[in-house]
């Protein structure tokens, strides 16, 4: 039986500092929704203006996604999304569904999802208070752990004027050299420091705080391993290798700048490990639909926890998509499955 065709409302853009990686999604997405026949209304809720529209070219250009993020820091984006009066289109337009291709602040950390549900509209990814719970990064740790998850050792500032609250000594004390210093609820390694030295705290907890409550966090040496999961089904885990630094918001955007190995290289005992880790973190913080989980693994064998994406990229770059490619998934089934399991879920 033909799978009936749906009436997408397509979310992109936001107010977030992952701005122009949701467009990028978004891109990719109505694409891929034009191939397999349904119909894709977009809209941005940055741009209520504008209104939904069935034309993409208001919304997209082919240019690549900067080398840094745009400046959206905590007192920047305060009511810039305006969730209600863009859904108000939603009904008129006769939609089935929106595939929210948002990443990052009101977009993923339930904001947008809550007011979904309050309106009783069908979306992708998780609902309101996994993605509240998932963008917090605290907060997730805290539960993950509760389930048997190792993760890694932190001191949580909860404002940004950290001189009241930490001090180098106290990091130094607590944590030792070197230790990351993250916003709170940012994603896309948005103000992400690795801090190797006493004297690049201050400029480190500066750029975390621009943003708000953040972690000073143990460093862990070794590999960056990621888990995909579409709903019941566990994608083959991912390897990133950056070619030089850290896997940070340039290194994520930039093609050909790191190596992608897919499934990654590990012993069948470890890569059931850290699947059994991923699928716990995921049931721990109530995701539906797809997510993915990311860790670190030490040199000497331990995985840790860092945290949940319940909104992952789906641009060109993105991991997810590199992960079902490799079991044979192509980009468009991709988002027709998350399309149908919103369907299912909600």
């Amino acid at each position: 039986m033909a799978k009936r065709k749906l009436n997408v409302f397509l979310v992109v853009g936001g107010d977030s500092a992952e701005r122009d990686v949701s467009l990028h999604t978004g891109k990719g997405v109505h694409d891929a929704l034009m191939e397999l026949g349904h119909r894709a209304v977009v809209a941005d809720p940055a741009r209520p203006h504008i209104g939904a529209s069935e034309d993409p070219t208001e919304f997209f250009s082919d240019t690549a996604i900067a080398s840094s993020p745009p400046d959206f820091s905590a007192g920047a984006r305060e009511g810039r999304c305006d969730f209600v009066a863009l859904l108000g289109e939603f009904a008129e337009l006769g939609c089935d569904v929106v595939f929210n291709a948002l990443h990052g602040g009101a977009g993923e950390d339930g904001t947008f999802q809550a007011v979904l549900d309050y309106m009783g509209i069908r979306y992708t990814g998780s609902g309101h208070c996994a993605a509240a719970v998932a963008m917090n990064k605290n907060m997730s740790k805290q539960l993950v752990a509760h389930a048997g998850v190792r993760v890694a050792k932190q001191i949580f500032v909860d404002s940004p004027a950290h001189e009241s609250v930490v001090s180098d000594d106290q990091v130094l004390t607590t944590l030792s050299l070197p230790v990351v210093v993250k916003p709170n609820q940012e994603g896309s390694s948005v103000g992400v420091t690795i801090v190797h030295a006493k004297d690049e705290l201050e400029r480190a907890f500066q750029d975390a705080g621009r943003f708000g409550p953040y972690l000073v966090e143990r460093f862990i040496p070794g590999r960056e391993i990621t888990a995909s999961i579409l709903d019941h089904a566990d994608l083959p885990l991912l390897e990133i290798v950056p070619k030089q630094g850290f896997y940070d918001y340039e290194n994520k955007y930039q093609p050909g700048s790191n190596e992608y190995l897919t499934p990654a290289p590990l012993a069948e005992e470890m890569t059931a490990t850290i699947v059994h880790s991923a699928r716990a973190a995921y049931r721990a913080l109530g995701c539906t639909g797809y997510a993915r989980a990311d860790f670190r693994l030490s040199d000497d064998g331990e995985h840790f926890f860092l945290e949940v994406n319940t909104l992952p990229g789906l641009t060109s770059n993105s991991l997810v998509p590199k992960a079902a490619r490799a079991v044979g998934i192509d980009y468009p089934e991709l988002v027709d499955r998350i399309l149908r399991l919103s369907m299912e879920n909600k």
